[in-house]
């Protein structure tokens, strides 16, 4: 493998605050959320709450 220097830069750069990765981490909760409703449905209602407050619009669900 070459060095840094001789990889191509595609003009990709990483960001902290891309939508995706939110979008991802609401998504892990809602799932993470919806597998304690059968164990812990108290938990499974705070985890879905987090979820709410964790979308910046409304989306399509």
């Amino acid at each position: 493998m070459g060095s840094d220097a001789d990889m191509e830069d595609y003009g990709f750069e990483y960001s902290d605050d891309e939508p995706e990765e939110q979008d991802v981490d609401i998504e892990n909760q809602y799932y993470n959320s919806k597998g304690m409703v059968e164990t812990d449905p108290e938990g499974a209602l705070a985890g879905f709450d987090a979820v709410v407050r964790m979308e910046p619009e409304k989306a399509e669900w």
